[in-house]
């Protein structure tokens, strides 16, 4: 080997080391240009609250302020709690946004001096302050309700589109769903979700915005309370507010060095090469580790959902139907040929079991069905 080959052998691996100290020289000089930029940047721009009375984004009510200020009701915005107390007094209609975000006994405080108080959004431990007992009625799931009660507001309204609802022991309900109320009253407190009625994607639909114009332009006068959750945290609006500023810029910071060590350490070493299996793993073992990870989730309703499926699947194409077929004229075909109740045969099909029981029941019935079909002559109808 000559001297000049040695040489060049010698001074590859001085070069890659300098080839590495540099780029992470200039990782470090970008992340901390990076870093220093964002450390003396103010980002003042904070996304809207949902329901803030000047927000005119989807789940915003500034069409609801406008649509009041219109009939000559004044709408007055506050998110504190001593100024709302301060000025829902008298003759005012006091609006709550997030009831989630205040105590339930303040709640009830405040309640007491305006003549009303509408509740957009809360849960059931502050509304059992107001209607004791109530629950989860369910959803209105995209479906209208008419009014059904004797509220004026409420009939003058018609049907709305309701969203949650609320199941009652004591009060007044309004547009029933599911197994609650749309809206829910005790005479001068009201609760409704404000989400899918006042907002500015909803307040077109049906009568929300007779709805929501009856409840709030009553007197003539509106307080806007949108909690900001200090109530509840001792005086810090955010979690912003409890960490120190630096804290920020420093998750960046370490967002970036992050994304230039994947870059860096990223790089493929060429390109992929496909590689066939040694094995060929069987469907029934496949079988079994699904059966296995549901009976290990304890989700007997997606063990049957898989039995069912494959057993309407062989039910369908005995009865010469499309695989997709709905349950109803499946049920219907398949109660025609054996003589059974298509209610029943509907019932075991479209059921799903809450316990391991429940799911050996509706395996065992099913599995009769299918058996009866299969024992049925497909021209006559008749068992063989």
């Amino acid at each position: 080997m000559s001297l000049i080959a040695s040489a060049e052998k010698a001074e590859q691996p001085r070069t890659s080391l300098r080839r590495r100290v540099w780029s992470w020289v200039g990782i470090v000089a970008v992340v901390v240009v990076i870093g220093g930029l964002l450390a003396t940047l103010r980002f003042d721009y904070s996304e809207p609250e949902p329901l803030s009375i000047d927000s005119p984004r989807y789940d915003g009510t500034r069409a609801l302020a406008t649509l009041l200020e219109a009939q000559g009701v004044e709408v007055t915005p506050t998110n504190s709690a001593e100024d709302a107390g301060r000025l829902a007094g008298g003759d005012a209609v006091l609006v709550v946004t997030d009831a989630t975000r205040i105590d339930p006994g303040a709640l009830r405080d405040l309640a007491a001096s305006p003549a009303r108080t509408v509740i957009l959004r809360a849960d059931f431990a502050a509304l059992d302050e107001f209607f004791p007992g109530i629950g989860f009625g369910g959803s209105g799931n995209g479906a209208s309700a008419p009014a059904s009660c004797e509220v004026p507001e409420a009939q003058n309204a018609g049907e709305i589109v309701p969203g949650e609802a609320y199941s009652l022991e004591q009060g007044t309900g309004c547009y029933p769903t599911g197994d609650g109320y749309g809206l829910v009253t005790n005479g001068t407190v009201y609760a409704l979700d404000g989400g899918a009625v006042v907002t500015n994607e909803h307040l077109a639909t049906a009568g929300h915005a007779a709805l929501a114009l009856g409840l709030l332009g009553e007197t003539g006068r509106v307080v806007w309370y949108a909690p900001t959750g200090a109530e509840l945290t001792g005086g810090a609006d955010t979690l912003g507010d409890l960490v120190p500023a630096w804290v920020t810029p420093v998750i960046v910071l370490l967002g970036v060095v992050a994304a230039a060590a994947a870059v860096w350490r990223g790089r493929r070493f060429g390109p992929l090469v496909a590689e066939n299996l040694p094995v060929t793993v069987r469907a029934a073992e496949t079988l079994e580790g699904r059966a296995r990870l549901y009976r290990d989730g304890l989700s007997a309703a997606h063990a049957y959902d898989a039995i069912a499926r494959g057993a309407t699947r062989r039910m369908a194409a005995r009865l010469a139907l499309a695989p997709d077929t709905d349950p109803e004229t499946l049920s219907a075909a398949i109660a025609a040929r054996i003589r059974r109740d298509p209610h029943e045969i509907r019932e075991v099909l479209t059921h799903r079991p809450t316990d391991d029981s429940h799911f050996a029941d509706l395996g065992a019935r099913l599995r009769e069905i299918e058996d009866l079909l299969d024992a049925t002559d497909p021209w006559e109808g008749r068992s063989r």
